[in-house]
């Protein structure tokens, strides 16, 4: 658009469309510019919008994640031209290599945890070994079971073993630099936090994190028991054993 309104401003002939690229006026170099990131971004790399027309393209033949990645390594192969071309001639062209293969692989990735959340409950990768503490427990009483385990973040029970709230690493500290002995786990604990089911999927439930900022979601089966926790990174072990599982062509 920005380079039809400087057609329209500039005096545009065949002559002066020969020297368009060569002239030293300010109107004809931007419009000079703007052809150029039009044509720059219509190269079918991903994630220009090229890449984004090719995975479409793809998408029909093939599943959403799949199409993403074949337009993400294509993009990544644009990029790889892009930083050996600017190694000889202009070393601006490593930056733009460098955008379009960070950008291809987010892409990329995003569109694999996509489609694992929406094939996977969190039944696949909540923690099934885990350490709750109860509400009355000491801070010293969870300063060992921080010590003891590799969890950061603990579910806290009530008396009738219900989910009370979560304490995590983070509070456990901020807690323990006041020096107050009387302070129990219930005091300092995150009540805010909700939970989810064995059969949620994983959507669902990354929605549910983002939206409370939970470093951990406890996971509950049919009969509302405590059988799970959800962590960032137990997705994260997911997404690299799916990704290293040998690829099923999906049409």
């Amino acid at each position: 658009m920005i380079a039809l309104g400087l057609l329209v401003v500039i005096d545009w002939h065949s002559a002066a469309a020969a020297r368009v690229f060569e002239s030293p006026n300010l109107l004809t170099q931007l419009l000079a510019i703007n052809v150029l990131l039009v044509l720059f971004n219509l190269l079918p790399a991903f994630p220009m919008d090229g890449g984004r027309v090719l995975r479409a393209l793809l998408a029909t033949r093939f599943s959403y994640a799949r199409a993403t990645q074949i337009a993400a390594s294509i993009g990544q192969g644009f990029a790889f031209v892009f930083g050996f071309v600017g190694l000889l001639w202009n070393p601006f062209l490593i930056f733009i290599a460098l955008f379009v293969y960070i950008g291809a692989s987010q892409e990329a990735a995003l569109a694999q945890m996509k489609d694992v959340s929406r094939r996977f409950p969190v039944s696949s990768a909540m923690v099934r070994e885990f350490r709750t503490l109860p509400e009355t427990a000491t801070l010293e009483e969870a300063v060992d079971a921080l010590l003891a385990t590799s969890q950061h973040d603990f579910p806290v029970v009530g008396e009738n073993g219900n989910v009370a709230g979560i304490l995590t690493r983070h509070d456990l500290i901020a807690a323990l630099r006041k020096n107050d002995p009387q302070i129990r786990v219930g005091d300092v604990m995150r009540r805010d936090i909700p939970t989810v089911t064995t059969g949620t999927r994983f959507e669902e439930a990354f929605r549910i994190m983002q939206e409370c900022h939970c470093p951990a979601v406890p996971v509950l089966d049919s009969m509302k028991r405590l059988v799970g926790l959800l962590t960032p990174e137990n997705v994260s072990e997911l997404m690299m054993v799916q990704s290293a599982l040998p690829r099923r062509r999906a049409v």
